[in-house]
């Protein structure tokens, strides 16, 4: 059997594929030059390298792995194939000029050229192998859900409310915070806070353990240090609690500081609450949430104006964000599209500034480099993102999800009249 780059070609040509010969990346600029077959892969720049290379028996029959160091006794000269893409985030050069240098996104090894073959083969298969079909939650589960939401909203009524100011944090209170304060609480929209405040996965409780930031009272020292707001949480026996707590409020996705119609100021009217105007009209909206609970996510985005960026439109397509993290495809794009499912991307062009924010994580790796939807903006044009960070900063839901009462309304669960506005 011959163990030459000449006979890797052949192989590969003989079974469809088209090898092009030339240097092969190297890991690290000191590297040998040397030649390798290169096949082009699916992905924006992506290649199988096949070269000649020192190899060793790995620790089960028929697996083998590179050699670490020469001399060794077990080594045999057999193949290597390696698959490389450019990450679009990298600061490296392309791929098929120059002097790559690069490292693999996965590696094969044998003494026979018919099974790297048949590795190379198999990537040329990874997208379509890893990619998924985007798809929303099913409809009779979803009218079930929102219709539990329904029951507790309408019931919301009967929910009571207190105050209970933490003495140690409101001695902290200067006589003009604790002025403020008190007018403040005086002026609680409570029918609001009763119908807004987040229910459960199921949508018929109240969700426990989840405060809800009003305001903030007292600024924190510094820029990685809690502050002290008034936020409402459910109390012990039943009901919801109107408090003082030490927060961080830019890790805080329940703060309605920004959406005072639901707590303090009551909307004119349900158009305002949902972000249906001239530049928005009631059909765009119709539109796009369709789209969204459909899986469809990037068809709602471009009707609402808003642009992603390479990696965020194939995860809400369902294909793999690339080869090396090609396992996670399934998770990310399942968490994504529920996530868009409740978006409201039309209101995202009023989003504060303040750079790129976290939506939501979609699962995977440690804290600091958690996965996930970041919403930002090129130039004047909202932008979402997909990104690896440990960053605490998120955006508030109320600030990018929709009041699922136009969901509510729409479905005949509840009537305009119902909801919490100012009466005229």
């Amino acid at each position: 059997m011959e163990t030459s780059l000449t006979a890797a070609v052949d192989a590969l040509r003989r079974s469809g594929l088209e090898p092009v010969v030339r240097q092969a990346p190297r890991q690290w600029s000191a590297s040998p030059v040397e030649p390798g077959a290169w096949v082009r892969m699916p992905g924006d720049e992506a290649y199988a390298v096949v070269t000649v290379a020192d190899i060793r028996p790995g620790d089960r029959v028929g697996d083998w792995e590179p050699v670490q160091a020469l001399p060794d006794p077990t080594a045999v000269l057999g193949f290597a194939a390696a698959f490389y893409e450019r990450r679009p985030d990298a600061d490296t050069q392309s791929l098929e000029h120059g002097d790559p240098v690069a490292v693999p996104s996965g590696q094969f090894h044998s003494v026979f050229p018919e099974d790297v073959v048949a590795a190379v083969e198999d990537w040329a298969q990874w997208e379509t192998t890893w990619s998924v079909i985007p798809a929303g939650e099913p409809e009779g589960r979803r009218r079930a859900r929102l219709q539990r939401l329904a029951t507790s909203k309408l019931a919301g009524e009967a929910v009571p409310v207190d105050v209970a100011l933490d003495p140690a944090l409101l001695a902290l209170l200067s006589d003009r915070q604790a002025e403020d304060l008190d007018e403040t609480i005086a002026g609680l929209f409570l029918p609001g806070i009763r119908w807004w405040f987040p229910r459960d996965r199921t949508g018929g409780r109240l969700a426990g353990r989840v405060q809800v930031l009003l305001r903030e009272v007292v600024p924190p020292a510094t820029t990685a240090g809690k502050g002290i707001w008034l936020v409402v949480g459910t109390a012990p026996g039943g009901g919801l609690r109107a408090g003082l707590a030490r927060v961080a409020g830019k890790s805080a996705y329940h703060r309605w500081d920004r959406m005072p119609q639901y707590w303090q100021s009551p909307a004119g009217s349900v158009e305002e609450l949902w972000g249906i105007d001239g530049r928005h009209p009631a059909g765009v909206v119709a539109a796009a949430v369709d789209a969204l609970v459909t899986g469809r996510a990037l068809d709602a985005l471009e009707l609402c104006g808003v642009t992603t960026d390479r990696a965020t439109a194939r995860v809400l397509q369902g294909l793999p964000e690339s080869f090396r993290l090609r396992e996670w495809t399934d998770k990310w794009t399942t968490n994504a599209t529920g996530l868009m499912a409740n978006a409201a991307p039309w209101r995202w062009a009023a989003a504060p500034p303040g750079g790129r924010r976290r939506l939501e994580t979609l699962g995977g790796f440690g804290a600091s480099r958690r996965p996930g939807l970041f919403l930002g903006a090129a130039g004047d044009t909202p932008h979402l993102t997909f990104a690896q960070s440990g960053s605490p900063v998120v955006a508030p839901r109320v600030e990018w999800e929709r009041d699922l009462d136009y969901d509510l309304v729409g479905l005949g669960l509840i009537t305009p009249g119902q909801i919490p506005v100012r009466r005229r």
